[in-house]
């Protein structure tokens, strides 16, 4: 569903009302009977696999007795190679992509290996079929972690700082989303790109397409974030931030920790963690991480090569970090212009990332062929 449209907002309004009408006795019947409405209404089939996993998940986790690791670890890799079919598939015009799959697929892993952790109080299953469900999160993210949504959910009260501060944010999203991304970056920008290249060879006409989808990447799934951050705000919930100015990133390392926050967050918690921690090995986790984050976009060699792209260049950064640590000038003009040169490398490396792993794919393709 485009976010800049009537019905979106016909949706939003309903959203609101009904949860601020609604006593806290019976919101999460309100939200989870709004949420499986939206997802049925908008994808049928979405919605029946959404259900289906849904309750699958919780009746493992709390109807199945001795629920030891071998339960939760089976589960995890059920749902993560159920993703990644789909996502195959679908890539290939074979199945419909059910809508929202990997927010939901996401949110589902961490709702497993937190229900095994015993970090997650007891709930019904109408409060987790609410989380599942969440309205301003479901389509575009951010993945917001259950704990975090069982407490607002449980807490929440009228505030109008936080509302007002939810609306201010939501409409600082969509201008962003309008003004920025429709009009400058897919507008002026992207015009001023197609002249551009017209008189420009092959690879520098991918780094700069690949500049622009960075950029329209940035603008839009920022302002996304944005929307969806503050509707959460206006109906008493708090979800977490996105992005924080990552081609401010003086490294690589940094970029990833400002770049997709709650998907970098959630790989780092159980991808990162888990796989350095059986290995001992981090290079290996973060190869490992930089790849899930890969294959979330796309189920292809292209990303998995851009996923290994990151993960070399995070791995030299740490090496580079370790060698000149105490060793730079502390001078304050010295530390700017390090920090200055730090920040185009980094640019100018992420930009780089789609040009490199398209010509190594299209090497492939021609050895093979």
């Amino acid at each position: 569903m485009d976010f800049v449209s009537v019905t979106y907002l016909i949706w939003l309004v309903i959203f609101l009302s009904l949860v601020w009408v609604s006593t806290h006795k019976y919101s999460p019947y309100i939200l989870a009977a709004f949420g499986v409405a939206f997802i049925f209404t908008q994808a049928p089939y979405a919605g029946l696999v959404l259900l289906t996993e849904t309750l699958m998940v919780y009746f493992v986790m709390h109807r199945v007795r001795r629920a030891t690791w071998i339960y939760a670890m089976l589960l995890v890799i059920v749902i993560f190679t159920a993703f990644l079919l789909c996502k195959f598939y679908a890539e290939r015009g074979l199945i419909l992509l059910p809508l929202g799959i990997s927010y939901f697929t996401f949110r589902l892993i961490a709702y497993v290996q937190e229900s095994h952790r015993k970090n997650i109080r007891q709930h019904s299953l109408i409060e987790f079929l609410a989380y599942m469900t969440f309205f301003p999160t479901y389509l575009i993210g951010p993945i917001n972690l259950f704990p975090d949504f069982l407490q607002d959910i449980r807490r929440r009260s009228w505030s109008t700082a936080m509302f007002s501060k939810g609306l201010e944010r939501m409409f600082y999203g969509y201008a962003q989303l309008i003004i920025l991304g429709n009009f400058l970056v897919n507008g002026v920008v992207k015009d001023w790109l197609i002249m551009i290249t017209r008189h420009t060879g092959y690879v520098e006409t991918l780094f700069l397409e690949s500049a622009l989808l960075w950029l329209d990447l940035y603008v839009r799934f920022s302002a996304y974030s944005s929307i969806a951050i503050g509707i959460s705000a206006m109906a008493g919930f708090r979800v977490p931030e996105n992005f924080r100015y990552p081609f401010f990133a003086r490294n690589i390392r940094e970029f990833w920790h400002r770049w997709h926050i709650s998907l970098t967050d959630w790989c780092r918690h159980y991808i990162f963690a888990p796989v350095a921690a059986v290995t001992r090995r981090p290079y290996l986790a973060i190869g490992a991480t930089m790849i899930t984050i890969g294959i979330w976009h796309e189920l292809s060699i292209r990303y998995i090569l851009w996923g290994l792209y990151h993960s070399v260049g995070i791995i030299i950064y740490e090496k580079w970090a370790a060698f000149v640590k105490d060793k730079l000038p502390q001078s304050r003009l010295f530390q700017r212009l390090y920090a200055l040169a730090g920040i185009l490398l980094t640019i100018i490396f992420v930009v780089s990332s789609f040009p490199v792993t398209t010509l190594i794919v299209k090497l492939l393709n021609t050895i093979i062929s």
